[in-house]
């Protein structure tokens, strides 16, 4: 029989009772809990799939100290966390997902950062940016704005060593990896 014959609510209800005994199987695979994750994207359970990718990618990565394995955490991962975070008017947070990615999805952290209804902490974040285009458009946007304690904030964090272009890759890496962490430590603290 084709596909379509299948009932889509009893297919979905026997998925989520299946990735239900799977989870309570082995609680502690993450590739499970990025499959939850991902059930709850397709549902519209924009905060139930943020708190469950953030708990795939803590349990893969000792706490957020180490780096993700690709095999779990990938652009479209990181697309679909920027989403939640859209969704729930975190506008500044979608943004700064949008920066994890392998290569930088500025179109929609740039749409993100100029939505002007936030209910994230805005510029108290931006000490997570480590992307210098990011941190010189929120400069930009806060000038045009005449938003000058938050273009001062973005100035201070534009401003460190060691996010300084001269700066050989490794540093860069190792900026960029210790403001990851902590990034995701604060989202951790929000959402789990």
């Amino acid at each position: 029989s084709s596909p379509s014959n299948y009932c889509r609510a009893t297919t979905t209800d026997v998925f989520h009772a299946t990735l239900q005994h799977c989870l309570a199987t082995n609680s502690s695979h993450a590739g499970w809990v990025k499959v939850l994750a991902d059930f709850c994207y397709a549902q519209g359970h924009h905060s139930a799939a943020l708190k469950h990718y953030l708990a795939a990618l803590l349990m893969s990565t000792d706490y957020f100290t180490q780096p993700p394995p690709r095999s779990l955490a990938d652009d479209l991962m990181y697309k679909k966390m920027s989403h939640c975070c859209s969704k729930l008017q975190c506008h500044t947070q979608a943004a700064l997902f949008c920066q994890l990615m392998e290569e930088p999805d500025y179109s929609a952290a740039f749409k993100a950062l100029n939505e002007r209804q936030c209910q994230d902490s805005c510029d108290s974040l931006y000490e997570h940016v480590f992307d210098i285009t990011l941190l010189e458009f929120l400069v930009n946007l806060h000038t045009r704005r005449g938003e000058l304690e938050s273009r001062q904030k973005a100035l201070q964090c534009i401003s460190l060593l060691e996010l300084n272009a001269s700066n050989n890759e490794e540093i860069q890496r190792e900026a960029a990896n210790v403001r990851r962490g902590d990034f995701l430590r604060v989202m951790a603290r929000q959402y789990l």
